[in-house]
């Protein structure tokens, strides 16, 4: 791929970050500490070019590997999430060649709600434009010739994808005379439905995303010895289970190290666990006040639906539970001149 197609202002953008959305979370000195677990996790895991190349051989159809060159993906740092999403969504862009010499990108979006989100197409395919608009910077000559963006959605969520394969399937039309889209398909892949083998060839990006699908506390040998040359991963994964799991799921935790004989790891989980401590200790204030503040938000956005439209269907209670910040200002601001649930949340949590 020629190096003008993502030149070193491009990766970095004005202020370090890739597209529009210029920062995730809160930038302590050159590095952006992660909105979220999830996405601290998520990016750990495919930030590495040998993690990312199996992650596109392990998920890509066969057909489209098989006109991928051999050379690794280039990971371009940066985000184009939105930024009511950051809470909720992951994303990596890849530089990749064609076998047949020309370039490419692979697009990769983590969705990390619980529940399977019908905007998802409608926000890949905005993610996809952004990205395209990013490389031609207006130019004519890449305008013309904008590189194949390859996008793949990686799902955990607990509830079943019932999302349809591309926008297509939001538009209320059966013609097809009246189908006009920008982007028509992408790749997915619900990990949670694949078996733990089928995941990945690579053992520490298997166990990776083993930790992201809540089974870590069942493949606890396969998640130690996957990390096991890798400390930095070592810890993150770790790191990510006690901060996401289930408070009765760490004791099993332990156990399972201790019967599988890993003392030594058992130990850095400890110290893992009294370093989250100490951190919560010092960021204790700060974290209560945020929660206190979106909690009112919530509360606020509760009884404004029920006075205009009466009971709130339990989806639509269990959506505004999960909700950072940003999803709770946007549907703030949709309220007061919505016609319905529909109009503030939208189609699928009328009922």
């Amino acid at each position: 791929m020629a190096e003008d197609e993502f030149d070193e202002e491009e990766k970095a953008g004005p202020s370090g970050r890739t597209g529009p959305s210029e920062a995730r979370g809160e930038r302590s000195g050159t590095r952006t500490v992660p909105a979220t677990p999830h996405d601290g996790l998520f990016r750990a895991l495919v930030s590495d070019p040998g993690r990312a190349a199996a992650l596109i051989r392990d998920h890509l159809p066969n057909r489209i590997v098989g006109l991928l060159a051999e050379t690794p993906p280039v990971p371009l740092d940066g985000s184009f999430v939105d930024e009511a999403l950051r809470g909720s969504q992951s994303d990596m862009l890849f530089k990749v060649e064609l076998a047949s010499g020309g370039p490419a990108f692979v697009y990769v979006l983590a969705e990390h709600k619980s529940y399977a989100d019908p905007g998802t197409p409608l926000q890949l395919a905005n993610y996809m434009v952004q990205i395209w608009k990013h490389h031609a910077q207006g130019r004519a000559d890449r305008l013309r010739a904008l590189p194949p963006i390859i996008p793949v959605v990686f799902y955990h969520g607990e509830s079943r994808w019932s999302v349809g394969e591309g926008l297509g399937a939001m538009l209320a039309t059966d013609d097809p005379e009246l189908v006009f889209l920008p982007g028509e398909r992408f790749i997915l892949r619900v990990l949670t439905a694949l078996p733990m083998e089928e995941l990945s060839h690579d053992a520490a990006l298997r166990a990776g995303l083993v930790a992201l699908t809540r089974r870590a506390i069942e493949f606890v040998p396969m998640i130690v010895e996957g990390l096991a040359e890798d400390d930095t991963l070592q810890k993150q994964v770790f790191e990510y289970i006690l901060l996401t799991y289930p408070e009765k799921d760490m004791e099993a935790l332990r156990a399972n190290l201790r019967a599988a004989g890993f003392d030594e790891m058992e130990g850095l989980v400890g110290t893992i666990a009294e370093a989250l401590m100490e951190r919560g200790e010092a960021r204790g204030l700060k974290r209560g006040k945020a929660e206190g503040l979106e909690q009112g938000k919530a509360d606020v956005l509760t009884r404004l639906l029920e006075r205009r439209f009466g009971p709130l269907p339990p989806t639509v209670r269990d959506r505004i539970a999960a909700a950072g910040p940003g999803e709770l200002d946007a549907w703030l601001d949709r309220v007061l001149d919505a016609d319905g649930l529909d109009a503030v949340f939208g189609r699928s949590d009328r009922h």
